[in-house]
């Protein structure tokens, strides 16, 4: 998969989310949290 580099600022608070989100599924990266946190919000 080809990938595009991006910089976002994330807010403190969501990082917090995001980094409890991806202890809780063992997902290794922060990005692989964010990444699965968009595809799951892009197919509802």
């Amino acid at each position: 998969m080809e990938r595009i580099p991006k910089l976002i600022k994330f807010p403190v608070d969501l990082v917090v989310r995001i980094e409890e989100y991806r202890k809780k599924h063992n997902i290794s990266t922060f990005a692989g949290a964010v990444y699965e946190l968009i595809r799951k919000g892009l197919d509802k």
